[in-house]
């Protein structure tokens, strides 16, 4: 239930929502120069946190430090009210994602200089954004301002550090994929891919799954094409993987200043009339006194007592926020400055009798269904058993004997944690980084650690028995065999080792494009995909080539999958091929409605999550669609016991049960990271791998976590 007020602010209307809070635009008390404010405020259960609100605190007084044209300013908070609230300048305009869909490429030599000295100004205060991209650039009628302060972070205090991948692909700089490092220089990188962006109307790393996007920005050139050469000269050293190499936004100020001809008008008359609408839209809302509900006079949806003097005029769609949904609770006491309408007296049902964080099915069509808000009783509540969270984001676990094996991308670890109880048994630090997901083979689990080298570690007591180097730009993939550990390498070639000995038993050199995706191994195949559409089969034992398919013609995202003798893989333009495992023969291939994010063969299944929302179940031997359902952004992992389908999803990360014969959504459990800020659209990335055991559910996201369940 939305509240009127909130401290001086009366709330107008919801803008959107992130894990940890909601967003409302507000007037009164000090507003912008539109008299509004985006007024953001935790969610109560978190604002009971000690250490959660110390936080807040030390990132409102962070945040009020950066001032200046460019910036969204802080123009006051709640910080010790229940629950704490900062309210931000409001920007009526559009984003300059939405501006280069609507309206194509634009001129970036003023709006590069404008963005450039407002980066300053940020640096000079002591801060990083850490997710400056297209979306959190508002293009308002004083020029562009940078939003969105809620991941970064004041340099002097690592403490502040968030656990999880921060930033969004294709504009994360290159040394924090690869170490975890973020300074100034990477903001300058992001505001790189950002101005071509702008200039060209495409990123210049492309699209498609992170995952691939990322391997782009670690192994390839910036597309530039289309751009002024003055302008893509400058870019392209904004994009230097080197930070050392990169122009400091002085620079960049100084260099577009410079160019010859100089800027023509900011910004282009089009744009410029749409941003003058949004304007006059916005002083026209202050103009708006907002409704109250009497509760009295109508038990369901009160009448109302105040109204508008006239009509309120239309809306244009708000700033983009993090959506969120969340199940009805009850009403927590009501804290001082926060003041929600009357009850209107809805009968509320047992908590009992909530679908936690659940979602009903409108249909869309046949065998499709949407997630929204509805009551359900068949289906009881899952229960979370434990959370191993050791202070880093987690890769993806690999189980094994009643452990659970998964490394640490922030503290060089991995870790062997009890499955029954969640206790840690022992950690082994590397010498980097151990990001990827580790392999088991006998008596021993190997890890690969982001600098390029793969460990070889006893799984009684954590104690190394060997460790080879291999050529890495960011990570090694590792996977094991019935004889063999495999090692694809990001220089081109995929390794067989001797698990005992760590002696180099056999390489293959995997060719076109870089290797991308997880390294499957079955049937005494080890198949090994590159992102330039081609597929590898290759003898476990020898490692000869067995077949090749690169009928793709496009680039591959995800990873492949492997059962009952059907490998898949999926693409950016959308198709998910079916090839035989013994022949490479394509035995089917199917356009879905979006980018493949990734591929999973679960007995006579395929379940297929694309950029368009979907996930789709496919009938493994023709092809043929049984059944989508839509679940949002970012779904990694997926399992199937029974009759329930399981699927993680980022974007928030929640854990998801749809019903394995008709996608009928079953229950969502919500994953939020009490240390987070609260407007934060980046949270951690669910794992690839869900495992599931007996009536437990086991899988990695904000920490490793441990659900029961009942199959």
């Amino acid at each position: 239930m939305d509240p009127q007020h909130i401290g001086p602010y009366t709330v107008l209307r919801r803008l959107g929502g992130g894990g940890m809070g909601l967003v409302y635009l507000g007037v009164g008390g000090t507003g912008s120069a539109h008299g509004l404010a985006a007024v953001k405020v935790i969610r109560p259960e978190y604002a009971e946190d000690r250490q959660f609100r110390r936080r807040f605190a030390h990132e409102a007084r962070a945040s009020a430090r950066v001032s200046g044209a460019g910036i969204a300013a802080v123009l006051s908070d709640g910080v010790d009210e229940n629950p704490p609230w900062l309210a931000t300048e409001y920007v009526p305009g559009p984003s300059l994602s939405e501006a280069v869909r609507a309206y194509g490429p634009l001129e970036v030599r003023r709006l590069g200089l404008l963005l450039a000295a407002a980066l300053r100004r940020i640096h000079v205060s002591g801060l990083v954004h850490r997710d400056l991209k297209p979306s959190n650039v508002m293009l308002g009628d004083g020029g562009p301002v940078i939003i969105d302060f809620g991941i970064a972070r004041a340099r002097e205090d690592t403490r502040l550090t968030r656990t999880g991948v921060i930033g969004t692909s294709g504009y994360i700089a290159p040394e924090y994929l690869q170490h975890g490092r973020f300074d100034a220089r990477s903001d300058v990188f992001a505001l790189g891919a950002v101005l071509a962006f702008a200039a060209s109307g495409q990123s210049p790393y492309g699209t498609g799954h992170p995952a691939a996007v990322d391997v782009r920005v670690l192994s390839e050139e910036p597309d530039l094409t289309g751009i002024d050469p003055p302008v893509a000269d400058l870019l392209r050293a904004c994009l230097a993987r080197d930070p050392a190499e990169r122009p400091t936004p002085a620079t960049i100020e100084t260099v577009l200043a410079g160019l010859p001809g100089g800027a023509p008008p900011w910004p282009p008359p089009a744009l410029a009339a749409e941003i003058a609408r949004r304007t006059r839209e916005a002083a026209e809302q202050v103009r708006y006194e907002p409704t109250v509900v009497d509760p009295a006079a109508d038990p369901l949806h009160g009448a109302r007592t105040r109204t508008a003097a006239r009509p309120a005029p239309p809306v244009s769609p708000p700033q983009p926020q993090p959506s969120s949904q969340r199940s009805p609770r009850p009403d927590p006491p009501r804290p001082q400055g926060f003041s929600p309408p009357a009850d209107s007296g809805r009968r509320r049902l047992p908590r009992r009798k909530l679908l936690l964080g659940l979602a009903a099915l409108s249909a869309t069509g046949a065998g499709a269904y949407t997630l929204a808000g509805v009551f359900q009783e068949e289906e009881p509540d899952p229960r979370q058993n434990w959370r191993f969270a050791p202070g880093s984001e987690m890769g993806n676990a690999t189980m094994a004997g009643g452990t659970l094996y998964l490394g640490s991308h922030k503290n060089n670890s991995l870790y062997a944690v009890d499955a029954a109880t969640g206790s840690q048994r022992w950690a082994y630090t590397a010498e980097s980084s151990v990001a990827d997901q580790p392999a088991v083979l006998g008596g021993t689990v190997f890890a690969a650690s982001s600098e390029g080298k793969l460990h070889a570690v006893d799984v009684a007591n954590g104690k190394p028995r060997w460790s080879v180097p291999l050529p890495s730009l960011g990570g090694v993939s590792v996977a094991a065999g019935d004889k063999l550990v495999y090692a694809r390498a990001t220089d081109g070639y995929l390794y067989g080792f001797d698990p005992r000995t760590g002696r180099h038993r056999w390489r293959f050199q995997t060719g076109e494009g870089m290797p991308t995706g997880r390294t499957p191994v079955a049937a005494g195949t080890v198949f090994a995909m590159t992102n330039k559409g081609v597929l590898h089969a290759v003898d476990a034992s020898t490692g000869r080539p067995r077949w090749k398919f690169s009928g793709t013609g496009d680039t591959t995202s995800g990873s492949p999958a492997v059962h009952g003798g059907t490998v898949c893989l999926g693409t950016e333009e959308h198709w998910v091929h079916a090839l035989e495992t013994a022949s490479g023969r394509q035995r089917w291939k199917r356009r879905l409605g979006g980018s493949i994010n990734d591929v999973h063969v679960r007995g006579d299944a395929v379940y297929v999550h694309c950029q368009d929302r979907f996930l789709y179940a496919l009938d493994a031997r023709t092809g043929k669609q049984r059944w989508r359902c839509e679940i949002g952004a970012g779904t990694e992992g997926v399992a199937v016991v029974g009759n329930t389908v399981y699927a993680g999803r980022s974007h928030p990360s929640k854990l998801l049960a749809l019903d394995s014969r008709t996608g009928k959504p079953r229950w969502e459990v919500p994953l939020r990271d009490p240390s987070a800020m609260p407007w934060s659209e980046d949270e951690a990335r669910i794992s690839s791998e869900i495992h599931i055991s007996g009536r437990n559910a086991y899988f990695t996201a904000l920490g490793l976590y441990s659900f029961r369940i009942d199959p």
